[in-house]
């Protein structure tokens, strides 16, 4: 990984490791976030999954607020250290399109405030982190350009395959030529042979 990248990870991955301890140490700070979280993840949790996970999930926001902050600084900790950076990445993206959601950031108007502006900036960066290839080529290149060799192998073959044939049409051409001056050489010996 280049200096740069790692830097500029770090760098943004910070906030969110930031976010992330203040929301596990003081839960009151992102009350409405775990409420929502609360309210629209903890029944659907209850419906699907097992008995002994959904006897445990919990109904207080603080708890959830809790487990928001842990997700922050685990999905920080992964984008800057590199170890996936792309789950990471949309773990922080999901975490502040919630925020933005929670707090009603996302009216006409609060695009005028500088927090929602940062909001949205935060989330396009940690989006762009998790398409981030590293300077390797992506799986849409891979994919076209195997398929541009495939598809050169087969002209290929079907070149081969067509001088193959070719040279096997003339190999056969000689090959007959050469049988039926055997038969008229063989013929002439014995006529004269009769002969004498």
């Amino acid at each position: 990984m280049a200096l740069s990248r790692a830097v500029a990870r770090t760098m943004l991955a910070s906030v969110f490791i930031s976010q992330g301890v203040k929301a596990v140490t003081d839960p009151s700070s992102t009350s409405v976030q775990a409420e929502m979280l609360r309210d629209r993840v903890a029944p659907l949790l209850r419906r699907v999954a097992p008995d002994p996970i959904a006897s445990r999930v919990p109904d207080d926001a603080a708890a959830w607020s809790r487990l928001r902050g842990v997700a922050q600084v685990l999905g920080g900790v992964g984008l800057s250290t590199g170890l996936g950076r792309r789950c990471g990445a949309l773990v922080l993206a999901a975490c502040n399109l919630q925020d933005l959601v929670a707090t009603g950031g996302l009216g006409r108007k609060a695009f005028g405030d500088p927090e929602v502006l940062t909001k949205v900036a935060l989330t396009g960066g940690v989006l762009l982190a998790a398409q981030d290839t590293e300077g390797r080529p992506g799986l849409g290149y891979r994919s076209r350009t195997a398929c541009a060799r495939t598809q050169a192998g087969g002209r290929t073959g079907r070149k081969a395959t067509r001088k193959a044939s070719r040279t096997a049409t003339r190999g056969t051409h000689k090959a007959g030529r050469g049988t039926r001056q055997d038969v008229r050489s063989a013929t002439t010996e014995t006529k004269s042979g009769l002969a004498s």
